[in-house]
């Protein structure tokens, strides 16, 4: 195990000199995103430290049954606030947290953990590892650095941001350190069966039935090597669903064999764009990504942009084919 001097001491020296910490995450909340951020969240309040959470879009409900998930506040509730340090987690840039971003930036400490090689370290500390398969893995080690012990409740949140974001320990980048931290995990006696299954199981109504509908706008191009499906407002509305219901859903795209590279592109609100990318080594789906101003992982990206949908999904698969070694 990494000993307490080995996690940077200037975040340290920071988070233990704070009395009140904001805590931001990024818009479009994902498990590594919302578990990561509670449990740094619980850490800091069992040292005595005033925290607020704070997050643009709701916890999704796949994630709510967390422990302190409603403790979460919108951005209009920092209005007239301050605080000694402003803390983002996950965040890959700073356009990420939204509307946190002025409250945040007013603060005159910023920290921010994250393990998103795109990340151009905006805070004024930061603790950025790409090599690192979940924030969560961070954010355990930074508790350890301030002699934090271990919980139930933490567990329960820390399980929940390392196995979202590995896949449920699938995905290529499962590091040895995360299994390392589940074994810790499990120690403590969290209710895994319980929570592996609405983490990783359970879905809203609404979400399965956007699903159905993406699913029939799946198509497949490039000679089968790329997969892709859309949304629009009338399929949210026929599904009943809010944004947050689509996550994931990208993933059954990318798992038919034969598929290397897949997207999801979200038409729902006029004149804008988002897409989640994803992709099996060696093809890179973050550099497609950054040209749309978004940014992420190699095998794992995302961006919302200003355009039609028609016009966002041609130039997608452009760069898709132009990896695959075809032309459009």
């Amino acid at each position: 195990m990494a000993q307490n001097d080995a996690f940077c001491p200037d975040m340290l020296s920071a988070l233990q000199g704070a009395n009140s910490i904001l805590l931001c995450t990024h818009i479009s909340p994902d498990g590594d995103a919302i578990g990561s951020t509670l449990a740094m969240g619980l850490g800091l309040q069992a040292m005595g430290k005033q925290i607020v959470l704070c997050c643009a879009d709701p916890v999704p409900f796949s994630y709510s049954f967390l422990p302190g998930a409603g403790q979460f506040v919108r951005p209009d509730a920092l209005t007239g606030r301050h605080f000694d340090v402003g803390f983002a987690i996950d965040a890959a840039d700073l356009g990420r947290i939204g509307a946190c971003a002025p409250a945040f930036q007013a603060c005159p400490v910023t920290l921010q953990i994250d393990h998103h090689p795109t990340n151009p370290l905006y805070a004024q500390v930061n603790v950025v590892d790409g090599t690192a398969p979940a924030a969560g893995c961070i954010v355990r080690r930074a508790l350890r650095g301030l002699n934090v012990p271990l919980n139930q409740e933490i567990a329960q949140c820390l399980y929940c941001a390392i196995s979202t974001d590995t896949g449920n320990f699938c995905f290529r980048g499962t590091s040895a350190e995360a299994f390392r931290i589940a074994a810790e995990l499990v120690e403590t006696g969290f209710p895994l069966a319980e929570t592996a299954r609405t983490v990783h199981l359970m879905r809203e109504e609404p979400h399965v039935r956007l699903l159905g509908r993406a699913l029939i706008s799946l198509r497949k191009f490039g000679d089968g090597r790329c997969a892709c499906m859309r949304l629009t407002a009338e399929d949210y509305a026929a599904a009943g669903a809010q944004p947050e219901h689509c996550d994931r859903i990208v993933n059954y795209a990318l798992n038919i064999p034969g598929v290397e590279m897949a997207y999801l592109a979200d038409g729902s609100e006029p004149g804008q764009v988002k897409a989640s990318l994803r992709a099996i080594a060696p093809r890179n789906v973050s550099v497609i990504a950054q040209q749309f101003g978004g940014g992420g992982h190699v095998l794992a990206s995302g961006f919302r942009c200003e355009g039609e949908l028609d016009e966002i999904c041609r130039r997608i698969e452009r760069e898709m084919l132009r990896q695959i070694g075809e032309t459009a």
